[in-house]
């Protein structure tokens, strides 16, 4: 008996498919569309901790960018005054170190032509010095000033240890007399922090002996160019004070005096001297008007005029000036310079205050983008607290898709595709949620800082700063859903099929 034909079934094996990126992507949306509500959750998360980041990176620049700004109208408001003092006025070996130590490192143009110098290139010329010696001091006068301030911010008691009660140069002095005593109690002290560490003090005290003859002999030599500008201006002036002779002076009278000084030395260009004129003249008129509200009979006449219940000052009175009243009692003053002197004050005093409220943010210490150890560290738990959110929402997320992931991986999706795939959709919401909460943390900054700073915000404003800012809390908030993302991904990712079937 033969047996029954065999059946030949012919298997079509065919190549599986390869999703496309542009494939994923879509499905990452819909996925994205179809959880909305958990989506929702987790970009949440992701808004506040970067809009909190975004806040403080932007808050902080904000407040770095306005007090250089309020800074350097200070020094050029001061400009006038301060050249005056320098070129006439001998100095100390103490007041030499803070005037080349802020020198160093900033870089000015002197209209010569000559190109950008360092600021302490000003003082090579009356001197004598070259401007590389001359550089080369100001260096060390920083360094100086660096371990000066370091060893005032010490305890009193680790002060007392390393430099006993000395103060200055002496210090300076007894640490090189006394150097492996110095190591040893440095050794002990584990907390405290040498600027530069011990290589950076030691390079600096085998330096200061030569380095404090160097500057004693820098000092001597400015203080002989001092005298000569003196004796200049002296026969320019006669006996009336420099700073109310400069601004009345006939030009021709003025330029004599400022070439004068520049053949002794002095950057002193046509430039300087015209902004010097009109600086000291509405500084004169300041002090004549404040003279003037300061004597007696005048307050008398003011409190009565204005009905004041109790004296104010001269200085509470300047706002006042504005007033026709105060035009009345100081016919002495033109009646269109009492208004603008109002106004001048209320611009120093608006500068003034600022000044006093940014202090301490110049002398902060601060790590990365300007921000303080305490700032970095309220960052690194707001981000730790957002990571645990993100976490569980995605987790939460995964386990309502084990049955979708094993219906994927019965059609032929690898470990990889799956993982990738919740990586991409964590990326997704994190860069949705960081572009908001970035938004959201710079408005909110821009609001509080214009508030605090008025004009002087956007006058100042670190457009380039800001910026980086934004692309690097984008960036945060991209890589903050990732790494959250990452164990629930890798987790769903390596199930077995049947296992995650068996799921309710």
């Amino acid at each position: 008996m033969s047996s029954p034909p065999k059946t030949v079934r012919n298997i079509d094996v065919r190549k599986q498919h390869v999703m496309s990126f542009r494939e994923t992507w879509h499905l990452c949306i819909q996925g994205v569309k179809h959880r909305l509500f958990r989506s929702a959750l987790t970009l949440a998360v992701v808004v506040l901790a970067v809009a909190f980041f975004m806040f403080l990176l932007s808050e902080s620049m904000f407040e770095r960018a306005v007090a250089r700004g309020v800074t350097g109208e200070d020094a050029a408001a001061r400009a006038s005054q301060v050249l005056l003092t320098e070129m006439l006025s001998p100095a100390s070996d103490a007041i030499s170190v803070e005037r080349l130590a802020e020198a160093s490192g900033t870089l000015v143009d002197y209209g010569d032509g000559t190109g950008a110098h360092d600021a302490s290139a000003w003082y090579v010329a009356p001197t004598g010095f070259a401007e590389e010696r001359v550089a080369a001091l100001a260096r060390l006068a920083k360094r100086e000033r660096v371990y000066a301030e370091w060893l005032d911010e010490l305890p009193v008691g680790k002060r007392i240890v390393l430099v006993g009660k000395r103060t200055g140069r002496a210090a300076f002095r007894h640490m090189i007399e006394n150097r492996d005593e110095l190591h040893r109690q440095l050794g002990i002290m584990v907390d405290v922090r040498v600027p530069g560490r011990r290589e950076g003090l030691d390079a600096f005290l085998d330096a200061f002996p030569a380095y404090e003859k160097e500057m004693a002999a820098f000092t001597a030599a400015w203080n002989a160019a001092v005298a000569k500008a003196i004796a200049a201006t002296a026969a320019a002036t006669g006996a009336k004070p420099v700073d109310r002779w400069v601004p009345d002076a006939p030009e021709a009278d003025a330029e004599a005096w400022r070439a004068s000084l520049a053949a002794i030395g002095f950057a002193f260009p046509p430039e300087n001297l015209r902004l010097m004129r009109t600086q000291l003249r509405e500084a004169n008129e300041y002090a004549d008007v404040l003279d003037a509200l300061n004597r007696p009979a005048l307050r008398k006449e003011w409190s009565t005029k204005f009905r004041e219940t109790k004296a104010t000052s001269a200085e509470e009175k300047m706002p006042q000036l504005a007033d026709p009243r105060a035009a009345q009692l100081l016919p002495q003053f033109p009646a269109e310079l009492l208004p603008r002197i109002a106004a001048r004050h209320a611009v120093a005093a608006r500068l003034a205050l600022l000044q006093d409220r940014l202090a301490p943010v110049l002398r902060a210490k601060t790590a990365a983008f300007g921000l303080t150890g305490r700032q970095i560290f309220l960052l690194c738990i707001s981000f730790l607290v957002c990571m645990v959110g993100i976490a569980n929402a995605m987790l939460m997320a995964i386990t309502e898709r084990f049955r979708e992931i094993a219906t994927m991986k019965c059609l032929g999706a690898t470990d990889g595709y799956i993982l990738s795939q919740f990586m991409l959709e964590a990326a997704l919401q994190g860069f949705f949620g960081g572009l908001l909460g970035a938004v959201v943390g710079f408005v909110i900054a821009v609001a509080r800082s214009g508030l605090a700073y008025g004009a002087h915000l956007w006058r100042y404003f670190p457009a380039g700063e800001v910026a980086l800012c934004f692309v690097f809390s984008l960036a945060a908030g991209v890589l903050l859903s990732a790494l959250a993302s990452m164990q629930p991904s890798w987790s769903a990712s390596r199930m077995a099929p049947m296992e995650a079937m068996r799921v309710e």
